[in-house]
């Protein structure tokens, strides 16, 4: 298959699981030159996913899951937040990992389109909501700052 092909199928496979989640695609579908994403709320989650189509040195296509958890605390509060969240990427997370993405920490995944199939999809949307789902409380009461669900 070709990787344009691949990124078609990956949209495609997205779409079936956004609609199995009882949610109509089209509504939460943005799309610009390079890329499709979709935004759905799942539990206290709002959960962003995006299907990339290959460019610059990336020969492959990729689809990114993305939830937004806390808004960064205080400054004096981040050297902890962020060693708490390097412990967990390395040892209580699997398929996802936590970052800091402009003001927020966030739960991600990432892989390519090449041979994914529907159970793939949907289990990277449901493990990332569920990871955003159950830290986001513990983290925002333990470093002072506000769910990003809390916008």
């Amino acid at each position: 298959m070709s990787a344009d092909a691949d990124v078609e199928n990956a949209v495609g496979l997205v779409e079936r699981t956004i609609r199995g989640l009882g949610i109509d695609p089209a509504s939460s579908r943005t799309q610009r030159e390079g890329h499709v994403a979709y935004a759905l709320r799942r539990g206290s989650a709002r959960i962003l996913i995006a299907v990339h189509a290959p460019s610059g040195d990336l020969t492959e296509g990729r689809i990114r899951v993305v939830a937004p958890v806390i808004h960064l605390p205080a400054a004096d509060q981040v050297p902890a937040l962020s060693r708490e969240l390097l412990e967990a990427n390395a040892a209580k997370l699997v398929g996802a990992a936590f970052a800091i993405s402009g003001g927020e920490v966030v739960v991600v995944s990432e892989r390519s389109v090449r041979d994914l199939d529907a159970s793939e999809v949907d289990g990277l949307i449901r493990n990332v909501g569920r990871v955003a789902d159950a830290w986001d409380d513990a983290l925002a009461q333990r470093y002072g700052a506000r769910r990003s669900s809390d916008a």
